[in-house]
């Protein structure tokens, strides 16, 4: 049964072509913002008022990620179209119809974002909602499927993980846009003091703490997979909360760094997509992705962990 596909299934393959062309959204997302090319196209969603705009440096950075919407857009729509062909489940429907839904905020926010100059919650919630639908499409890809059963536990661990994580990428993608990346310039002191002394530097510090605690989860998570089918992704996402951690003290103490503040950003997305993979894997989305199949795969993987 492991690994079998259903007898009507999600295309897979064009969920992953579109999870592939948003990692690179989201990259060249984090790009316009490392660089402060934000507003290089101040209208929406022309830029400058043309189809083609001039040959700026900011501008091209800001356009050439509005043009690497338009490839993920149709692969998300493809994928949505033939899920509803493919299969006549209600769930992956359903879901896709939420990615469908997800895609729509997404544009809009995008085009908020523009019109009213960078707003610090709105363009926090466009990132949110990025990794919204970056999950529902490996959810999708991924949770459909039967897979090996593994500890309950571990199922526990990784879907705290990823409630955990999601907090504290909203944390950061505030921080990010609220210009609080240096709010504590110093560390692991920040600005001298054991505590902040402003709402800046207040959730700059509640966000790097964050990240040393949430180790702790995510070391756990490895050591509870081990011996496990999942025990590598856990331990390639355990390698990537340390690398992010490490990151971000380097781009606190390197300052406004451009490639450490992108490498930074691309890691935590990295981590979101390994924990939701695991997740699914894991069987903690069978619900969503599965419906009413969910309580008998449950059932038989409960037996056989009892066995």
């Amino acid at each position: 049964m492991a690994g079998s596909p259903p007898r009507a299934c999600p295309p897979r393959a064009w969920a992953w072509a579109a999870i592939v062309a948003l990692s690179l959204l989201m990259t060249m997302g984090n790009i316009v913002s490392a660089t402060g090319s934000g507003l290089a196209c101040p209208d929406w969603p022309l830029c400058h008022g043309r189809l083609l705009p001039p040959a700026q440096t900011e501008v091209l950075i800001e356009f050439s990620h509005r043009l690497k919407a338009i490839p993920f857009t149709l692969l998300l729509l493809v994928t949505v179209v033939l899920t509803w062909r493919r299969t006549t489940a209600r769930a992956p429907r359903r879901l896709s119809l939420i990615l469908v839904a997800l895609l729509a905020a997404q544009i809009g926010l995008g085009g908020v974002t523009v019109l009213f100059k960078l707003p610090d919650l709105v363009s926090t919630a466009h990132l949110v909602n990025a990794l919204l639908i970056l999950a529902g499409l490996i959810i999708l890809a991924e949770g459909t499927r039967a897979h090996p059963p593994v500890p309950a536990r571990l199922k526990r661990l990784a879907m705290a993980g990823l409630a955990a994580l999601l907090l504290q990428l909203a944390l950061g993608g505030y921080v990010r846009h609220a210009g609080a990346g240096l709010a504590c310039p110093d560390f692991p002191l920040c600005s001298g003091s054991l505590l902040p002394h402003h709402w800046e530097s207040g959730v700059h510090w509640t966000h790097r703490w964050l990240g040393v605690v949430f180790l702790g989860l995510f070391v756990h998570l490895a050591l509870t997979a081990r011996r496990t089918a999942l025990a590598r992704p856990a331990a390639a996402a355990a390698v990537l909360a340390v690398l992010q951690v490490a990151l971000g003290i380097m781009a606190v103490l390197g300052g406004p760094a451009v490639p450490l503040r992108a490498a930074h950003a691309v890691v935590a997305y990295a981590l979101w997509g390994v924990l939701v993979w695991l997740s699914a894997h894991a069987e903690g989305w069978i619900a969503v992705a599965r419906g009413a199949e969910a309580p008998t795969r449950e059932i038989i993987g409960g037996v056989a962990r009892a066995s």
